[in-house]
């Protein structure tokens, strides 16, 4: 079944291309609908203790062989994405062929990203993953440039991380006599990287995923291709987290001693993020730069959640990647919304919102509301975590990284007060939503609450799979500093 996850967005992708124009919008909705439906019954099925490990037999050329599977780490971001892209499809009025080809194609890629346990399968998604984003910021963004920008940072760290995997298969094979870039042997050959070359590893891994996160200093190239890509490119950048779940799938076990080696400096970079990205989302001046500085800041804590070693914030950061995820893809909705009608997101431009689109206005309120972390909301639910588990890690860490709350309340209520109620001279003309925007946000909206008021569904998974990956973290240790640490942390998270 999760072949068939992965490979029915491939095949949609080339039907698409034999339909009539007119058969794109219901085509593109009706399929994405039914990958939504599947990935859900696959979570259910996983839930209910179903194994969804699969591996081909044959190698080609005695190196790479096809291994896929899944916990409830990767299928909670699989069901993201693909809600994200069935959203996206009944939200905006996508009716170009090539374009809803592309975005089936990088669903394919995603699916195949998240559920690969094998190194080489889990590289060529993620440089799949690539093209379609580039093709439609070259051929429907504003300025080609960031297209090309973009590829830039993106293939730099894909490279460094391409050179990692090759030098860690060698480790192994020194050790294994055979060439192997399977994800489980590597887990299981504790001794294959000492404390040095751990460090070096690491590095490479996280470079490519931190420039993919985006993470300060690694996230200049996200506000360009955030103003000049078509909306659809924000949406789905905001919602894919790729670049996290690296950290989980090869950082974090992989590399234990680099991992809380390099602890201090990946805290500071996610506060400097948080902290930094969102005083620059106050100064912005239009909608959606906002919203990217305020996902960029966000995704700060999020990594410092994945980098605090214990499961509270380890499942706390995947459940806040889903809220995250949907909360920001879903502004990025209505940004778009409202370029639609006015052909403009200049902040300067709109006021009284609140009396000019009412039922806009409602939608909003409550993301901006989720945005902030509001109790009661799905966003909470992650931020609390991950700073309860950051603060069993290091105090003054959750106290700096707290700010993300205090300064998003303050850029995103400051935001709705603005254009929804700041009386300024002209008129702008009144509007409601259309009946596809209605249905597309109502599922947002129930998720928003009933997941900040009922998480019990995604948390209790996540955490039973955050112990096993900390498990593997204090068996692949090779310093007596790690396990000691690790243990702290254990005994910490323990009372």
């Amino acid at each position: 079944m999760l072949n068939y996850l992965i490979f029915f967005p491939l095949i949609a992708a080339f039907a698409v291309l034999i339909l009539n124009r007119g058969g794109v919008k219901i085509f593109s909705v009706g399929v994405s609908l039914m990958i939504l439906v599947l990935n859900g019954k696959i979570f259910i099925d996983y839930l209910d203790g179903v194994n969804f490990d699969f591996k081909l037999g044959s190698k080609i050329l005695n190196l790479f062989n096809y291994h896929i599977g899944v916990d409830s780490i990767a299928l909670i971001l699989m069901l993201l994405s693909s809600l994200i892209i069935f959203l996206s499809f009944l939200f905006l009025k996508i009716e170009k062929r090539a374009m809803v080809c592309a975005i089936f194609f990088l669903e394919f890629a995603i699916m195949g990203l998240f559920s690969a346990l094998n190194a080489l399968l889990f590289y060529v998604f993620w440089e799949f993953s690539l093209l379609p984003l580039i093709y439609i910021i070259g051929v429907y963004g504003k300025d080609f440039r960031a297209g090309i920008k973009f590829f830039i940072y993106a293939f730099a760290g894909s490279i460094l991380m391409l050179v990692a995997m090759i030098y860690l298969a060698y480790l192994n094979c020194t050790l294994l006599n055979i060439w192997t870039f399977d994800l489980e042997i590597w887990k299981n050959n504790v001794s294959a990287a000492s404390f040095k070359e751990q460090l070096f590893l690491f590095a490479a891994f996280f470079v490519a995923f931190a420039i993919k996160s985006p993470l300060f200093p690694f996230h200049t190239w996200a506000p360009k291709v955030y103003a000049n890509a078509p909306v659809l490119v924000s949406v789905m950048l905001v919602a894919f987290k790729m670049a996290p779940f690296g950290f989980l799938r090869f950082c974090l076990p992989l590399f234990p001693d680099a991992s809380v080696y390099f602890t201090p400096l990946i805290a500071a970079l996610c506060i400097v993020s948080v902290i930094y990205c969102a005083l620059i989302a106050f100064r912005a001046k239009d909608l959606r730069e906002l919203i990217a500085y305020s996902s960029i800041s966000h995704i700060g804590i999020m990594i410092l959640g994945i980098f605090s070693f214990n499961d509270l914030a380890l499942s706390g950061s995947v459940f806040y990647m889903f809220a995250h995820g949907l909360v920001t893809a879903a502004l990025f909705l209505m940004a778009q919304s409202l370029y639609e009608r006015y052909k403009t997101t200049e902040l300067n431009f709109y006021h009284s919102l609140a009396s000019h689109a009412p039922s806009f206005a409602i939608f909003f309120s409550i993301l901006v509301l989720a945005s902030v972390s509001l109790p009661l909301t799905l966003s909470f639910v992650g931020e609390f975590l991950i700073l309860l588990g950051v603060a069993k890690l290091n105090l003054l860490y959750s106290f700096l990284a707290g700010f993300v709350v205090i300064l998003g309340a303050v850029y995103m209520l400051n935001l709705f007060r603005k254009i929804f109620f700041m009386q300024k001279e002209g008129e702008i003309a009144k509007f409601n939503l259309h009946l596809r925007e209605t249905l597309a946000l109502i599922p947002i909206v129930f998720l928003i609450f009933y997941l900040g008021i009922a998480p019990k569904i995604f948390l209790d998974p996540l955490q039973k799979d955050a112990k096993i990956l900390l498990e593997i973290m204090n068996l692949r240790a090779v310093e007596q500093n790690t396990l000691d640490f690790l243990s702290k942390i254990g005994e910490s998270n323990a009372k």
